[in-house]
């Protein structure tokens, strides 16, 4: 399934679109941080980044940001 028609992306803007881009910066290191461990963790291996618990909130908060950055 693409992620836009994922009810979870949807929720996750949701969680992340009234932050300042302060705390949507902090919120990418805690959830890139997620990220990685999620990756490094072998049981892991192989399996495709969309599996990610963090997954939909990396897109939403990754998005956000560059919306703050670029447009506002």
């Amino acid at each position: 399934m693409a992620p836009i028609g994922d009810e979870r992306l949807t929720a996750a803007f949701a969680r992340y679109e009234g932050l300042t881009i302060t705390e949507l910066d902090d919120a990418w290191d805690r959830v890139q941080d997620e990220f990685r461990r999620w990756v490094e963790e072998p049981a892991n291996a192989g399996r495709p980044i969309q599996e990610a618990p963090c997954y939909v909130d990396r897109i939403a908060i990754d998005s956000l940001r560059e919306r703050r950055t670029w447009w506002e």
